[in-house]
């Protein structure tokens, strides 16, 4: 009997403040028609998460525990960024100055109780990484996944126990001179980093 194809959950985010265009959001609905929802013994679920503190639980969570996906790749926009960063970590810290897209901040400084501090990706970074480099966007490895949204939504993925890691992309070109990747090239990345994923996951 044929064996149960690998899943594999992509998400992106909606905008939010400091974000109205939010190119993770774009990626959702332009990588199922690169990818397909199945190539060769894996399945691609794309999903938009809401960029609130309370989606980490009604959205979310909720996702992995309906989909439950072999492994989950998070994609996410930072400003301050020029390169594509694989983030390799997430840490027990939430950030409550900056404000949800509801203008909510997280209840707490932490995101867990107890003395666990990271939380470590253990899909195969190196890999991914190259081959997001191949498409042509300079990726890079990170262990600094902020402490917003993106840092929580990767701490509580890999403690659910599912393999899981956490791509940022920076945002995209205002002009010729921005030497930022455009939004075809990041597509491209996201397409070669989630074929080499699912290539080792088979």
């Amino acid at each position: 009997m044929k064996s149960a194809p690998t899943t594999i959950l992509v998400t992106g985010f909606a905008p939010f403040p400091g974000a109205p265009v939010n190119p993770t959001e774009t990626l959702m609905r332009r990588l199922p028609k690169r990818l397909g929802p199945h190539q060769q013994d894996v399945v691609f679920e794309f999903r938009v998460l809401p960029t609130t503190w309370e989606a980490r639980t009604s959205v979310t969570e909720k996702l992995r525990k309906t989909i439950k996906p072999d492994a989950i790749v998070h994609f996410g926009v930072d400003g301050t960024r020029k390169t594509m960063n694989v983030e390799t970590r997430a840490i027990n810290q939430a950030i409550r100055v900056r404000g949800d897209a509801f203008g909510r901040s997280p209840e707490r400084p932490e995101l867990a109780s107890g003395f666990e501090r990271y939380r470590f990706s253990t899909l195969p970074i190196g890999p991914i990484v190259t081959a997001a480099r191949v498409s042509g966007v300079p990726t890079n490895t990170s262990m600094n996944a902020g402490t917003y949204l993106c840092n929580a939504t990767l701490w509580d993925s890999i403690g659910s126990g599912i393999p899981s890691v956490f791509v940022h992309v920076p945002s995209l070109p205002k002009g010729r001179r921005d030497p930022r990747p455009s939004l075809p090239e990041l597509e491209n990345a996201a397409v070669s980093l989630l074929q080499e994923l699912a290539r080792r996951l088979r």
